[in-house]
């Protein structure tokens, strides 16, 4: 069986890692990272993490690290949900992200490259956790700034994704993948209306 596709439609690595959910809208959605082989592809995919990185990662136990992104998954989708939606988030799924954050902090180190100092998180600190550690730091970032007022969620299939066009007129996650069936749908029942 060929490896799952991963669909970066988000355009933010926070978002793309809550669309490893087949379908939020449904009750038993389908989980794009079924271990921790699959959701250390993803990271290499998304750009979060590098391929020696992951292979570095590949060679260490996963132990409940896969539970872990999991837990953090949900969390993250419950709470960038609720401000989507205009609602408030849970007091508790933000206190356990703050909780996350602080624990990615421990292991971030400034450092200077390019001319500059730069903070990042210290891969060998973080060990295993390295991905959700990162995740965890570009979700809150995301939370927290301007931008999330520019995070949509689609009406088809819940996957989020920023809405980068001038006019802030994105209404699905792609086109290809719900947008073109809406509209198919739609289609199909002005006709059938005229008959």
């Amino acid at each position: 069986m060929a490896p799952h596709k991963f669909d970066l439609v988000g355009a933010h690595p926070a978002l793309d890692f809550l669309n490893t959910v087949h379908d939020w809208t449904v009750d038993a959605p389908r989980d794009y990272l079924p271990d921790y082989s699959e959701a250390l592809r993803f990271g290499e995919v998304a750009g979060v993490l590098s391929r020696s990185e992951v292979r570095a990662l590949a060679s260490k136990p996963a132990g409940a690290e896969t539970r872990r992104l999991r837990e953090l998954r949900g969390r993250i989708e419950r709470v960038f949900r609720a401000a989507v939606t205009g609602a408030a988030p849970s007091p508790t799924d933000l206190d356990a992200l703050a909780r996350d954050a602080a624990e990615a902090s421990r292991t971030a180190r400034l450092r200077r490259a390019n001319g500059k100092v730069a903070r990042s998180l210290d891969a060998e600190e973080a060990g295993r956790a390295l991905l959700r550690m990162r995740l965890v730091e570009s979700a809150v970032e995301l939370l927290t700034s301007e931008r999330m007022a520019r995070v949509k969620s689609c009406p088809s299939c819940g996957w989020f994704f920023l809405d980068v066009t001038k006019n802030g007129s994105r209404r699905w996650c792609s086109m290809d993948m719900c947008g073109s069936s809406a509209k198919s749908r739609a289609y199909y029942w002005r006709n059938r209306a005229k008959e």
